[in-house]
C-alpha cells in the first residue's frame, strides 16, 4: 500500500514537510511523501515562521542539556537545536510523522517515539527545556490542564517550559471557528490562567507574536514561558 502525503492531502495533520521522503513503514506499507505546498500561501513565510519558533526554546539551549519537543510534529525542530549540542527528544501520535521525523532528522542524534498530549506518560524531573509548540490547542480544554500538569512534572529544577497557544479571537476559550484542528483555542487571559495554575505566577512569562496564517486570517499566538 502507498501513502500520499504533503501539500492539501497532509493539510488535515497540520504537519509541514520540507523535504521529499520515501520509506517503508515496519508493516510493510510504502510511505511517499511530498514537501508540503498549499496554493495561494507564500511557503517560503510559511515554512520560516514554523522553523523559527523554535528559536524562542532554543535561547535556554546549552551543549549536554535535555530537551523534549512534544509533539514533535515532522521533527524539524531538532534541526534548530542541534547547533546546540543538547540531547533531543521528540513525541509525536502520528507513526508516519515519527518515521519522516527519524528518515530527515536522525542523522543529527535525535531520537523520537510516540506520545499522546491527552494521556502524556513522560519521565520526572528529566529534562531541562521542554517545547510545546503548536500541540495546545490541538487538544479539548478538559486536557490541557492535564498536560500542562504532566510537562511541569518532566522539567528538571530550574528547567523551562515554551509552549504556545493560539489566541481564540471570539473573546471566549473553545474551538476555533477558522480552524476545524484547533478545538481548544485559548483566549490571553485563560491562557495565562492555566500556566498559572501549575507555574508560580511570578514565573510565568508572555510573549504575543502576529501572524498571517495559512488560512490568510491575521492571527495572535501567545508563548507561555514558564520556569520551575
Amino acid at each position: 500500500m502507498t501513502i500520499q502525503l504533503g501539500g492539501l492531502r497532509a493539510a488535515h495533520e497540520e504537519r509541514i514537510y520540507f523535504e521529499d521522503a520515501r520509506f517503508i513503514l515496519d508493516g510493510g506499507e510504502e510511505v511517499v511523501v511530498a514537501r508540503s505546498e498549499i496554493p495561494g500561501v507564500n511557503m517560503a513565510d510559511l515554512f520560516a515562521r514554523h522553523k523559527a519558533r523554535y528559536y524562542l526554546p532554543a535561547l535556554f539551549c546549552r551543549p549536554g542539556l535535555r530537551v523534549l519537543d512534544f509533539p514533535c510534529g515532522t521533527g524539524y525542530g531538532a534541526e534548530v537545536f542541534a547547533p546546540f549540542g543538547v540531547e533531543y527528544q521528540g513525541l509525536d501520535i502520528y507513526p508516519v510523522t515519527l518515521e519522516y521525523a527519524r528518515k530527515g532528522y536522525g542523522r543529527l542524534g535525535a531520537a523520537y517515539g510516540a506520545g499522546d498530549l491527552c494521556r502524556p506518560q513522560l519521565r520526572a524531573e528529566c529534562y531541562d527545556v521542554v517545547a510545546c509548540i503548536e500541540g495546545l490547542e490541538h487538544i479539548p480544554m478538559e486536557s490541557q490542564s492535564g498536560l500542562i500538569r504532566e510537562l511541569r512534572r518532566s522539567l528538571k529544577e530550574d528547567g523551562v517550559l515554551v509552549v504556545s497557544s493560539p489566541e481564540n479571537p471570539t473573546g471566549r476559550s473553545g474551538k476555533s471557528e477558522h480552524n476545524k484542528y484547533h478545538v481548544g483555542e485559548l483566549t490571553k487571559a485563560d491562557f495565562l490562567a492555566l500556566l498559572r495554575s501549575h507555574f508560580p505566577a511570578d514565573k510565568v512569562e508572555l510573549l504575543t507574536h502576529r501572524a498571517t496564517l495559512s488560512t490568510g486570517k491575521r492571527s495572535n499566538c501567545f508563548y507561555g514561558i514558564c520556569h520551575k
